[in-house]
C-alpha cells in the first residue's frame, strides 16, 4: 500500500517490528562481545538473510531523539548502539555511520536523518518497530524511524532494542533459528546478551552492499506494508519478560 508522508513526496514504507526477553548488559565492544565463534556464517544458522532496504554508501545518519518520550537517564542507553555500529562502519564496507545529533519535539524526515521515538507499534505482542521511507522510489532509505513501546523500562532493554533496530536499517533481517550470541538479529535472551553486530552481521551486510554496488533496486511496483517480525517471546522457560504487563 502506498504511505503519504508529511511534504509533497509519496514514500514506501517498510515495518519491521520486533519483541524483547530480558538479559544482561556487559562492556564489552560489539566485536568484543565474542559469540560462539564459528567457521562461516550459514544464513539461518549463524546469519540473518538480508532484504533490499538500506542506507545510501558512505552515509553520515544524523540520530535524533523525541526526547519528551524519555527520561534524561536513558537517553545515554539509547545512543550506546550508535558506537557499536560505528565499529564496524569500515568492516561491512557501508561507510555508514551515526550522529547523535540532539531532541527533536516530531519525527524528522530530512535526507539521512533516524528518530528515536516512543509510540505504538504495529503489532501489539511487539515492543519496538523500525520505519523506513524512500523518497526515490528505490532501496535506499532517505529517513527512518525506530519507534520503542512505552512498556520497555529496563535500560538494558532500551540498548539492545536500538542495537536489533539498527540492524534492519542495513536490511538485516530477524533470525530466529540462528545459534545464540551469532547475531544481533536473533532471538534475544538473558544468557546472550548482545549490544552490537557481530562478525556474521558484519559478512551479512558487507554482503549486502557489494551487491548494492552492482545496482539499486527499485521498490515493488505496488507498494506495501512489509511486517517480518513474528515476534520475539523468549524460548526457554527460564528467560523472563523483560518488559511488564499492562
Amino acid at each position: 500500500m502506498k504511505v503519504k508522508f508529511p511534504g509533497l513526496f509519496r514514500f514506501c514504507i517498510v515495518i519491521f517490528t520486533v519483541c524483547f526477553s530480558a538479559f544482561v548488559i556487559n562492556d564489552q565492544s560489539a566485536l568484543a562481545q565474542q559469540r560462539d565463534p564459528v567457521s562461516k556464517c550459514e544464513v539461518g544458522v549463524h546469519a540473518p538473510p538480508y532484504g533490499s532496504w538500506t542506507w545510501p554508501a558512505n552515509s553520515q545518519v544524523k540520530v535524533f531523539i523525541v526526547a519528551s518520550g524519555f527520561k534524561p537517564a536513558e537517553i545515554p542507553y539509547l545512543l550506546r548502539p550508535l558506537e557499536t555500529w560505528n565499529a564496524v562502519a569500515n568492516l561491512t564496507t557501508s561507510g555508514v555511520n551515526f550522529v547523535y545529533t540532539g531532541t527533536a519535539s516530531e519525527v524528522k524526515t530530512c535526507d539521512n536523518c533516524l528518530t528515536i521515538m516512543r509510540g505504538t507499534v504495529v503489532e501489539k505482542r511487539h515492543a519496538a518497530e523500525f520505519q523506513a521511507a524512500s523518497k526515490h522510489a528505490d532501496q535506499l532509505i532517505s529517513y527512518a524511524k525506530i519507534i520503542l513501546d512505552p512498556r520497555i523500562s529496563d535500560l538494558s532493554a532500551l540498548t539492545n532494542a536500538v542495537a536489533h533496530e539498527i540492524g534492519h536499517t542495513f536490511n538485516l533481517l530477524d533470525c530466529y533459528s540462528c545459534h545464540k550470541r551469532s547475531t544481533i538479529m536473533g532471538l534475544i535472551r538473558k544468557s546472550s546478551s548482545l549490544e552490537g553486530p557481530t562478525p556474521c552481521d558484519v559478512a551479512q551486510i558487507k554482503s549486502a552492499y557489494d551487491e548494492l554496488k552492482l545496482h539499486v533496486r527499485p521498490t515493488p511496483a505496488v507498494a506495501r506494508i512489509f511486517v517480518v517480525d513474528e515476534g520475539e517471546e523468549p524460548v526457554e522457560d527460564d528467560t523472563p519478560i523483560v518488559i511488564p504487563p499492562f
